[in-house]
């Protein structure tokens, strides 16, 4: 489950000083910025489940909030925490919206629309496998999605992720066993069905 996040390293070592230059009026700062962050936020928002249609605007509306905050931004800390502190609430607000938006105009789910599986046993095996965990990841309660997302996507230590969510340690801690237990549970569910 631990993946390496080369993008999230370079964010975390370079973007401090771009956002701090954005804030002192450098014109070619923050596209840089935008750039060497899209791949991590891009990264967060699918892996908390922003569907596809709403993730353009999402990431958008985020830049935007930075853009407003570079001022703010102290360049003696990190930015990473920073960062991703704007886009867990950015994610956060972006779904109780669509709590809202659901009850009042809520209509008929969509169908899943299925991959066709490549060829060979190998491959197709591979690819049921990771739909397999993106369901399960997206089925998690949110609190510990995101929690999961920021450790082993973003591979943020605990407690930049406590900073970025407001959380304490320990509560962070306990949501990521908690996911990390429910999605081995239901590995082992699975395999046991398939074998």
């Amino acid at each position: 489950m631990e993946m390496a996040a080369p993008e999230a390293e370079v964010a975390r070592d370079d973007g401090g000083p771009l956002l701090a230059a954005h804030g002192n009026g450098d014109r070619e700062a923050f596209p840089k910025l935008v750039q060497q962050y899209r791949r991590p936020v891009y990264g967060y928002l699918f892996h908390c489940g922003v569907p596809e249609p709403d993730r353009d605007d999402l990431f958008q509306e985020i830049f935007v909030r930075v853009h407003q905050r570079a001022r703010t931004y102290d360049a003696s800390r990190p930015l990473h925490p920073w960062l991703f502190t704007v886009v867990a609430n950015a994610v956060r607000t972006y779904f109780r919206k669509q709590k809202r938006r659901l009850f009042f105009f809520a209509g008929p789910p969509p169908e899943d629309v299925k991959d066709q599986a490549p060829d060979g046993e190998a491959l197709a095996s591979a690819r049921e496998t990771t739909d397999w965990l993106e369901r399960a990841i997206q089925a998690l309660p949110f609190s510990q999605r995101e929690v999961l997302v920021l450790a082993t996507l973003e591979n943020l230590p605990m407690n930049e992720i406590a900073s970025i969510l407001g959380l304490p340690v320990n509560t962070v801690k306990t949501q990521l066993r908690r996911a990390r237990l429910r999605l081995m549970e239901g590995y082992e569910r699975r395999t046991r069905a398939t074998s």
